[in-house]
């Protein structure tokens, strides 16, 4: 399954330029014939240059690779390390870069048949996705919905998973509505690409479910979070 990047490599480039020169002179480590094993143990040690690499080796990894990095809980220290980025805001580009290269390692390990399948069949893990959203940088949160909308649309397992993150994320900050953090977002942004993402991750939580009173329960709720006034604003 393919998940569109629209843009976002040419802004992370651009963020790689102003942050200037890293740690070694290697814009990303030379993971292209590393074990699993290796991976695991550079993923203990987070930088660009790990994660670059790291995004690298998965995007090219067979299914017989991704499963043993998955089963060492390679996605566990992904997820993990992008709570914690999150944790810290983006004062500094460093870890705004930081955040981008670690969700473009989950987002690779996403577009593998065995890595979403992973995901899919083991609850907790699209809750933890979602905690990245706990950011001001647009570029990750961007992301996250567009790995939201992709679950939609995958299966009717990945769609639950997604409605349950939303759930549960309304219950952790406290909000009435489910789809609240979608709308807020839509409601505050002047980013246009952002605003597609949002707008496509709603689309995909509707269009999701196969039963037609379903659908249309859904889409009410976003009528009623004001979905239509923000949508002839942006006319």
């Amino acid at each position: 399954m393919s998940i569109k990047k629209e843009g976002a490599h040419k802004k992370w480039a651009a963020l790689k330029e102003k942050l200037g020169p890293q740690e070694t002179d290697q814009s990303e480590a030379n993971l292209e014939n590393a074990e699993p094993e290796l991976c695991i143990r550079l993923l203990q040690m987070p930088s660009v240059v790990n994660y670059s690499g790291l995004k690298k080796r998965l995007e090219n990894s067979d299914d017989t690779w991704m499963v043993q990095f998955l089963e060492l809980c390679g996605l566990d220290l992904l997820l993990e390390a992008l709570d914690r980025l999150s944790g810290r805001g983006v004062a500094r580009i460093s870890d705004a870069l930081l955040q981008l290269t670690c969700i473009n390692c989950v987002r690779a390990v996403m577009n593998s048949h065995k890595g979403i399948e992973y995901i899919v069949s083991n609850e907790g893990y699209v809750r933890k996705l979602f905690q990245a959203l706990d950011t001001t940088n647009v570029m990750v949160k961007k992301q996250v919905f567009e790995l939201l909308a992709a679950l939609c649309i995958y299966s009717s397992d990945g769609h639950a998973l997604a409605l349950d993150a939303l759930d549960h994320y309304k219950n952790v900050k406290n909000q009435q509505y489910r789809f609240s953090v979608i709308m807020n977002e839509l409601s505050n942004t002047d980013n246009v690409p952002y605003m597609v993402t949002l707008l496509s991750a709603i689309n995909a939580i509707i269009l999701g479910k196969e039963e037609l009173r379903t659908r249309t329960q859904i889409r009410n709720e976003f009528i009623g979070l004001q979905l239509l006034d923000i949508l002839d604003k942006l006319r």
